[in-house]
């Protein structure tokens, strides 16, 4: 009996626990207004109806990677981690912090308060997007003989099934390495 399931919170909300042994990449599909407390609410794909709600130091790490306007978050994503030593009310509770952003030219750096006077270094990496297989394909055929080559272009085709556009691209860098391998076309 997998037991994985009775441990998860109960909340409106993705907690410090989602985060405290693993990290969370997702996408962003809505930015909305929330309340009072929480003025932001941040939905992600994978986690219907538990949005992240950033505190306000991380929100000015968002607003510093990708601008003032939450429209344009949509569709980019961030990586989201643990962090055991976020106080509130002066007791450690734990919180969760922006490791990663999409959409950034570089990682950056900022200096955000913890406490009346006491301000730290947050850092945030440059999430590189995953690698799709027309990408990885396009990155890798060079290395490759030809019957990796053929393998390789068969688990392409299998895995962008039905996508036109990249089936064509694929086509091209995989006849362009039979080209360079000397291989013909028949």
């Amino acid at each position: 009996m997998d037991l994985s399931q009775t441990i998860i919170p109960k909340s409106d909300q993705i907690n410090f626990e989602d985060v405290q042994t693993t990290s969370i990449t997702a996408t962003i599909k809505s930015v909305r207004a929330g309340n009072k407390e929480q003025p932001v609410f941040i939905d992600l794909e994978g986690f219907d109806g538990r949005p992240y709600k950033p505190s306000l130091s991380m929100r000015r790490v968002l607003v510093d990677g990708w601008g003032n306007d939450g429209k344009d978050w949509v569709g980019k994503s961030l990586t989201l981690v643990g962090d055991p030593n976020v106080k509130f009310g002066g007791v450690k509770v734990g919180g969760i912090k922006v490791k990663a952003m999409s959409g950034i030219d570089a990682s950056f750096s900022m200096m955000l308060s913890v406490s009346r006077g006491k301000r730290v270094e947050h850092f945030v990496e440059r999430l590189q997007p995953p690698t799709g297989p027309l990408e990885w394909f396009a990155e890798n055929a060079g290395q490759m003989d030809a019957e990796k080559l053929n393998k390789a272009y068969d688990r392409a085709r299998n895995a962008l099934s039905g996508r036109a556009e990249e089936l064509r691209k694929l086509e091209e860098v995989f006849n362009l390495r039979k080209s360079d391998l000397g291989l013909t076309n028949a």
